[in-house]
């Protein structure tokens, strides 16, 4: 039994995979914190999925980039878990589970997460005869540059993340390929961390619980912020 956490943005996400089925999965858009939602979320869940946590022999969790204060309490819950329950655990980058929403579409994928400042972390997928391929890595750019990329390659593009639906009408307007995923698609789910999870650790990919790090992709605003004020780099 793979337990799956997300809590790369607003959504609150857990799910529980075994043996190819989704046993169970709750996802919440909800204005409490992810520390008030994440552990009352997971005991919700397998109280009502009636799976007892001792059965859990696997843990993935969303690693970003995303909500610094987000990513930071779910890679704490996994790997505190992964930890007391000595069970293996693998992170899993918040654009490939976004993808994962996708699997076996012939469009190409593009997912947008919110990276502050007028930017986008993008990255662009596609899928080829069920494996999931890498069309061009994480990116940062304002959003308008990242549409003026994605027209050169002349297809229709699914787009999703929180960077997505704040561009929505941007997206929309740029170019009639350009379409954002239904709501059930366009955020991040624990579900699809499930999937792409299982996939890595099927394929021998397990992180260690002691050094599994948040994927940040550049530095918080309180990181900044002391620099300037103590010079230097800002302490972890």
């Amino acid at each position: 039994m793979l337990l799956a956490i997300e809590t790369s943005s607003l959504v609150s996400s857990v799910a529980l995979l075994h043996d190819n089925t989704l046993r169970a999965e709750l996802t919440v858009q909800a204005k409490l914190t992810h520390s008030e939602q994440l552990m009352p979320h997971i005991e919700d869940m397998l109280k009502k999925s009636f799976v007892d946590k001792h059965t859990i022999d696997s843990i993935a969790v969303s690693e970003g980039p995303g909500s610094f204060t987000g990513l930071r309490i779910g890679l704490a819950a996994a790997k505190g878990m992964a930890f007391a329950w000595n069970v293996p655990i693998v992170g899993v980058g918040t654009p490939e589970s976004l993808a994962w929403n996708f699997f076996g579409s012939a469009h190409l994928i593009c997912t947008l997460i919110d990276a502050q400042k007028g930017n986008v972390y993008a990255s662009l997928y596609e899928w080829q005869q069920g494996t999931l391929q890498v069309v061009r890595p994480i990116w940062i750019a304002p959003l308008t540059e990242v549409l003026d990329d994605l027209e050169s390659y002349g297809r229709s593009v699914l787009f999703a993340g929180d960077g997505a639906l704040l561009g929505r009408s941007t997206i929309e307007e740029k170019n009639e390929s350009f379409r954002l995923a239904p709501p059930t698609m366009v955020i991040p789910r624990a579900g699809s961390v499930a999937l792409a999870g299982a996939a890595k650790l099927a394929a021998g990919e397990v992180d260690d619980c002691m050094t599994l790090t948040p994927s940040y992709k550049r530095r918080s605003e309180a990181e900044v912020l002391w620099e300037k004020r103590h010079g230097g780099k800002a302490p972890l």
